[in-house]
């Protein structure tokens, strides 16, 4: 399957395994500060920067690796074309990003999007994170933007969209913490991330996913968890599932 996202039918109109709380459920925090298996920044060496198609990875739930692949929508699009960076506190290569996290978060930039999920198909919901818009440079408006996630299981894609806060009394922008209520009670295959940019002060229009290189976030702390079938609960310490692999993003 090509990473353009109208493939899956994307909504783009004009966003150290832990038990948890509840007995069998297991529970991880998406972090970005233990990449694996490997430098993440294949276009651009030596530098925290991230291209169109490179594909990194993390530590999951129970021994389950975490791809993430971030890159761009457009059909133009090229090998290495620049689609995010590996921020640390506000610092991210001159866009505008959130000055409340002094930790490693991933940035989207340019209309980027961040296709996740488990390599061998280990099914995960997502019950929280926290996200930032990133500006440009531009006046940046009350609500200048959305994160929108799109889950896909058995081929079939639900989406939740997240209001983006604007700058703070000192005009800053900063991490929210947002709950994904309903859409974290599903497990999914593997799940799209992915902004909308809305006007600036002043001007009139949509908020819209692609096409303006102004939908940029940040993204952070992503808490999946995963419920085991009643069967297969003595089964936990065992890694990989096996054979799911599946339609997960590249079959053609």
């Amino acid at each position: 399957m090509k990473k353009v996202l109208t493939l899956v039918a994307l909504a783009a109109a004009a966003f150290t395994a832990s038990m948890g709380a509840q007995a069998g459920v297991l529970r991880s925090t998406i972090d970005f500060e233990t990449p694996i298996d490997g430098s993440p920044f294949l276009s651009y060496p030596g530098l925290p920067l991230l291209g169109n198609g490179d594909e990194f990875y993390q530590p999951g739930i129970a021994g389950h690796t975490m791809f993430f692949d971030p890159f761009s929508n457009s059909a133009l699009a090229q090998p290495a074309d620049l689609v995010g960076v590996m921020a640390a506190g506000a610092d991210c290569f001159g866009a505008q990003c959130p000055v409340n996290n002094a930790s490693t978060y991933i940035g989207l930039l340019d209309d980027a999007v961040l296709l996740f999920g488990a390599n061998d198909g280990f099914r995960f919901s997502i019950k929280s994170f926290k996200a930032s818009f990133i500006g440009n440079g531009d006046p940046i408006a009350a609500t200048p933007g959305f994160v929108r996630l799109q889950g896909v299981r058995n081929g079939v894609s639900t989406t939740a969209t997240f209001a983006l806060t604007g700058l703070d009394a000192a005009g800053n922008l900063n991490f929210g913490t947002y709950s994904t209520g309903a859409f974290g009670n599903t497990e999914w295959d593997y799940v799209y991330a992915f902004g909308f940019a809305c006007p600036t002060p002043g001007t009139t229009g949509s908020c819209t996913a692609f096409g303006t290189d102004r939908a940029q976030f940040a993204l952070d702390d992503v808490v999946i968890e995963h419920v085991p079938e009643p069967a297969s609960l003595a089964l936990l310490s065992v890694a990989g599932l096996a054979a799911f692999r599946a339609s997960r993003r590249r079959a053609v």
